[in-house]
């Protein structure tokens, strides 16, 4: 947990609450239950809000300033208690770094969980690597119809300059340009400009959408 020394060291259902255990190697464990689901309307609670929601809570929960700060087993922090403290976010909390894992993890189709080395569309191409060389700009190296290309996609929202969310998924963007049937949509986003030793070709996407 970005901030603090712990880590996730276990997780299991506990009612209507996930109970997941936190520590590090020198003390005991933290106890952190999370709802599963909203309180106000009953809807399941997206997956990525718990990334935001234990950074949170494992910085209030560590820091000297407040009531929780010393933890030893078997303290159990209920999701009230962070709520009323005003520390419990409402909705996903996503920063920069995030959003990079977001679209890199999308354009991979988490391959550690499917296999899918490194691509969501196996047929069109597959993810050899990245540069995220400018702020809100990555650059995804894509290997397919025999040759290597670069494609500038923004992990930034090009209306808002807020970080992305998991739920815009770049690679439904990209396969739709990556169709061999309409060649010309990519080709209209050919940088003439750009010389990368690492691939053939750059095409700059980031304010494509």
């Amino acid at each position: 947990m970005p901030g603090t020394e712990l880590y996730v060291r276990g997780l299991r259902p506990a009612g209507n609450s996930i109970r997941l255990r936190l520590g590090d190697s020198q003390s005991g464990s933290l106890l952190v239950d999370l709802p599963t689901r909203r309180a106000e309307s009953d809807e399941w609670i997206a997956t990525w809000w718990y990334v935001g929601a234990l950074r949170d809570i494992t910085r209030w929960a560590t820091d000297p300033q407040t009531t929780a700060g010393a933890y030893a087993e078997p303290e159990v922090i209920d999701a009230a208690t962070p709520a009323e403290a005003g520390v419990l976010p409402h909705d996903a909390e996503v920063t920069g770094a995030d959003s990079l894992d977001y679209v890199l993890g999308d354009l991979a189709d988490d391959p550690l969980w499917h296999g899918a080395a490194g691509s969501a569309a196996p047929d069109l191409y597959r993810m050899v690597g990245f540069d995220a060389h400018s702020p809100g700009i990555v650059r995804v190296y894509l290997v397919g119809d025999g040759r290597t290309i670069g494609v500038d996609l923004a992990t930034r929202d090009t209306k808002t300059a807020e970080p992305r969310s998991v739920g815009w998924w770049a690679s439904t963007k990209l396969i739709a340009l990556l169709n061999p049937d309409d060649e010309q949509t990519l080709a209209a986003h050919h940088r003439d400009d750009t010389d990368d030793p690492c691939c053939e070709a750059v095409y700059d996407l980031a304010e494509w959408a």
